[in-house]
């Protein structure tokens, strides 16, 4: 097979797995949104607050539009890495209630057309370009300050994920989410605080932020549901801004030249 032919057939598969996902997450993303079957009867019997769908839905109409967008190759790296989120958190919640392997196929094929479609992709959709802003020292204190307390909270709070404590488990709880979401969010927490420290690995560090804005983001929608007051808003709202702030203000080291 020519250089050519593999291109094309790479290119081929990359859209045809690509339209799929984005299918998926368009179509399923409105009918989550509005609670529709059968995504309010999963969400049920897997413990979920039904209201929980509308949030999903929303992050999957939006990964849906990034994955078909041309270009934009940080967003769809976000994109891919709360999709992968999504259907391992998805096989997790069938496991842990007991559920068949036949409802594990799903989440599976998903994902491996989310890994294909991510490893599949052309360069404009895939490379990242470097920053040209000057890491001053104002600027490195900020960017120190707000990563360091990012990645404390992910790893204290993973740590008290896993474990249960009681102050996170009764926050679960009252919001109508599964005790068991504790475990999955504690296993994903601790690596993104581990990467967000450690230097270089790039790309997993737009993952590592992807997943914390989406935990704060869904976080605050949450709480607003429920008709909590703004107390309860004040530590996530917090957390997702200084998220976006260490996201921001990270050095040219961080954002580009390797894993």
């Amino acid at each position: 097979m020519t250089v050519i032919a593999s291109t094309r057939l790479s290119i081929r598969a990359y859209w045809t797995t690509t339209a799929v996902l984005a299918t998926e997450c368009l179509v399923g993303g409105v009918m989550g949104a509005l609670q529709l079957s059968p995504f309010r009867g999963t969400a049920v019997h897997l413990g979920y607050p039904v209201y929980f769908m509308s949030i999903l839905g929303v992050w999957y109409v939006l990964a849906g539009f990034v994955l078909l967008a041309p270009r934009l190759p940080r967003l769809k790296e976000w994109a891919y890495a709360g999709l992968v989120i999504n259907y391992t958190g998805a096989a997790a919640s069938h496991i842990w209630s007991g559920d068949g392997p036949v409802t594990l196929v799903g989440p599976a094929v998903l994902l491996a057309l989310t890994v294909a479609s991510w490893a599949l992709r052309p360069p404009d959709r895939r490379d990242f370009h470097l920053p040209t802003a000057t890491f001053t020292r104002d600027r490195a204190i900020i960017y120190w300050i707000a990563t360091v307390s990012v990645v404390a909270e992910l790893a204290v709070g993973g740590v008290w994920d896993l474990v249960r404590i009681d102050y996170v488990r009764d926050i679960v709880e009252h919001l109508g989410y599964p005790a068991y979401l504790l475990t999955i969010m504690g296993v994903w927490k601790i690596p993104g605080a581990a990467v967000l420290l450690l230097p270089r690995f790039w790309r997993l560090k737009e993952w590592a932020y992807a997943g914390a804005v989406i935990n704060y983001a869904s976080a605050i929608a949450s709480h607003i549901t429920v008709g909590d007051g703004i107390s309860a808003l004040v530590a996530p709202t917090a957390l997702l801004a200084l998220s976006v702030t260490s996201w921001a203000l990270r050095p040219a080291t961080q954002k580009g030249g390797g894993w």
